[in-house]
Protein backbone atom coordinates (compact mmCIF):
# COMPACT_ATOMS: atom_id res chain seq x y z
CA UNK A 1 0.00 0.00 0.00
CA UNK A 2 2.79 2.44 0.92
CA UNK A 3 4.62 1.75 -2.33
CA UNK A 4 1.49 2.62 -4.32
CA UNK A 5 0.97 5.88 -2.40
CA UNK A 6 4.64 6.80 -2.71
CA UNK A 7 4.67 6.20 -6.47
CA UNK A 8 1.53 8.32 -6.90
CA UNK A 9 3.12 11.16 -4.91
CA UNK A 10 6.31 10.97 -6.97
CA UNK A 11 4.29 11.08 -10.19
CA UNK A 12 2.32 14.10 -8.95
CA UNK A 13 5.46 15.97 -7.92
CA UNK A 14 7.16 15.23 -11.22
CA UNK A 15 4.11 16.50 -13.09
CA UNK A 16 4.14 19.75 -11.12
CA UNK A 17 7.81 20.53 -11.70
CA UNK A 18 8.35 24.18 -12.56
CA UNK A 19 9.79 25.15 -15.89
CA UNK A 20 9.40 27.36 -18.91
CA UNK A 21 7.08 26.56 -21.79
CA UNK A 22 9.11 25.75 -24.89
CA UNK A 23 7.51 26.53 -28.21
CA UNK A 24 8.16 23.76 -30.73
CA UNK A 25 8.68 24.26 -34.45
CA UNK A 26 6.16 22.41 -36.59
CA UNK A 27 7.39 19.51 -38.70
CA UNK A 28 5.37 21.09 -41.50
CA UNK A 29 5.10 24.85 -40.82
CA UNK A 30 2.16 26.80 -42.18
CA UNK A 31 2.39 28.37 -45.61
CA UNK A 32 1.94 32.14 -45.84
CA UNK A 33 -1.55 31.51 -47.22
CA UNK A 34 -2.49 29.30 -44.26
CA UNK A 35 -0.93 31.73 -41.79
CA UNK A 36 -2.87 34.67 -43.22
CA UNK A 37 -6.18 32.78 -43.04
CA UNK A 38 -6.84 33.87 -39.44
CA UNK A 39 -7.06 37.39 -38.03
CA UNK A 40 -4.56 38.24 -35.31
CA UNK A 41 -5.05 41.02 -32.74
CA UNK A 42 -2.13 42.36 -30.70
CA UNK A 43 -3.38 42.91 -27.15
CA UNK A 44 -0.72 45.12 -25.55
CA UNK A 45 -0.84 48.77 -26.53
CA UNK A 46 0.95 50.03 -23.40
CA UNK A 47 4.13 50.67 -25.38
CA UNK A 48 3.04 52.24 -28.71
CA UNK A 49 6.50 52.00 -30.33
CA UNK A 50 6.91 48.32 -29.36
CA UNK A 51 3.35 47.58 -30.41
CA UNK A 52 3.92 49.09 -33.86
CA UNK A 53 7.24 47.26 -34.30
CA UNK A 54 5.66 43.95 -33.24
CA UNK A 55 2.74 44.45 -35.64
CA UNK A 56 5.24 45.06 -38.48
CA UNK A 57 7.22 41.93 -37.53
CA UNK A 58 4.07 39.78 -37.42
CA UNK A 59 2.83 41.14 -40.76
CA UNK A 60 6.22 40.49 -42.37
CA UNK A 61 5.90 36.81 -41.37
CA UNK A 62 2.50 36.58 -43.07
CA UNK A 63 0.07 37.13 -40.19
CA UNK A 64 -3.10 39.12 -40.93
CA UNK A 65 -2.91 41.68 -38.12
CA UNK A 66 -6.15 43.52 -37.33
CA UNK A 67 -6.68 46.60 -35.16
CA UNK A 68 -9.74 45.36 -33.27
CA UNK A 69 -10.24 42.89 -30.40
CA UNK A 70 -10.43 39.28 -31.55
CA UNK A 71 -13.73 37.82 -32.67
CA UNK A 72 -14.72 34.21 -31.91
CA UNK A 73 -11.97 31.82 -33.05
CA UNK A 74 -9.64 34.69 -34.02
CA UNK A 75 -6.14 34.85 -32.60
CA UNK A 76 -4.78 37.23 -29.97
CA UNK A 77 -1.15 37.70 -29.04
CA UNK A 78 -0.03 39.52 -25.91
CA UNK A 79 3.42 41.09 -25.86
CA UNK A 80 5.10 41.34 -22.46
CA UNK A 81 8.50 42.74 -21.54
CA UNK A 82 9.80 41.34 -18.24
CA UNK A 83 12.94 41.45 -16.14
CA UNK A 84 14.11 37.99 -15.12
CA UNK A 85 17.25 36.74 -13.34
CA UNK A 86 18.63 36.00 -16.84
CA UNK A 87 17.97 39.56 -18.06
CA UNK A 88 15.19 41.41 -19.86
CA UNK A 89 13.02 39.23 -22.10
CA UNK A 90 10.24 39.80 -24.58
CA UNK A 91 7.44 37.26 -24.39
CA UNK A 92 4.59 36.64 -26.81
CA UNK A 93 1.60 34.59 -25.63
CA UNK A 94 -0.79 33.36 -28.31
CA UNK A 95 -4.43 32.58 -27.46
CA UNK A 96 -7.76 32.03 -29.17
CA UNK A 97 -11.00 32.62 -27.26
CA UNK A 98 -8.85 32.76 -24.12
CA UNK A 99 -7.37 29.28 -24.70
CA UNK A 100 -3.59 29.00 -24.61
CA UNK A 101 -1.94 28.01 -27.88
CA UNK A 102 1.73 28.90 -27.64
CA UNK A 103 4.26 31.14 -25.95
CA UNK A 104 7.72 32.19 -26.97
CA UNK A 105 10.52 34.19 -25.33
CA UNK A 106 13.49 36.13 -26.67
CA UNK A 107 16.21 38.22 -24.99
CA UNK A 108 15.20 41.88 -25.32
CA UNK A 109 17.86 44.52 -25.87
CA UNK A 110 15.52 47.31 -26.92
CA UNK A 111 15.82 46.64 -30.65
CA UNK A 112 13.26 45.18 -33.05
CA UNK A 113 15.32 41.99 -33.43
CA UNK A 114 13.67 40.31 -30.43
CA UNK A 115 10.22 41.15 -31.77
CA UNK A 116 11.13 39.69 -35.16
CA UNK A 117 12.33 36.52 -33.42
CA UNK A 118 9.03 36.23 -31.53
CA UNK A 119 7.03 36.69 -34.75
CA UNK A 120 9.11 34.13 -36.65
CA UNK A 121 8.87 31.57 -33.85
CA UNK A 122 5.07 31.91 -33.66
CA UNK A 123 4.73 31.68 -37.45
CA UNK A 124 6.47 28.28 -37.59
CA UNK A 125 5.21 26.88 -34.27
CA UNK A 126 3.50 23.54 -33.83
CA UNK A 127 0.70 25.19 -31.81
CA UNK A 128 -0.07 27.61 -34.63
CA UNK A 129 -0.03 24.86 -37.26
CA UNK A 130 -2.35 22.63 -35.22
CA UNK A 131 -4.75 25.52 -34.60
CA UNK A 132 -5.10 26.45 -38.28
CA UNK A 133 -5.17 22.93 -39.67
CA UNK A 134 -7.61 21.67 -37.01
CA UNK A 135 -9.87 24.75 -37.12
CA UNK A 136 -9.22 25.73 -33.51
CA UNK A 137 -8.07 24.24 -30.24
CA UNK A 138 -9.51 21.01 -28.79
CA UNK A 139 -10.98 23.11 -25.96
CA UNK A 140 -12.85 25.32 -28.44
CA UNK A 141 -14.27 22.26 -30.16
CA UNK A 142 -15.54 20.83 -26.87
CA UNK A 143 -17.39 24.09 -26.14
CA UNK A 144 -18.93 24.29 -29.59
CA UNK A 145 -19.93 20.61 -29.65
CA UNK A 146 -17.81 19.70 -32.71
Amino acid sequence: MRIGVASVLVALLAGCAAGHWRSRSANKPLTRSELSSRNLSVADRAHPALHAAFVRALASEGFTVVAHPPYHEDLEVTLTIARTPEGVIAMATLRSDGFFMDETHAPFDGTDAALATLAKTLAVSQGMAEFVRNSGTPEQKSFSGQ
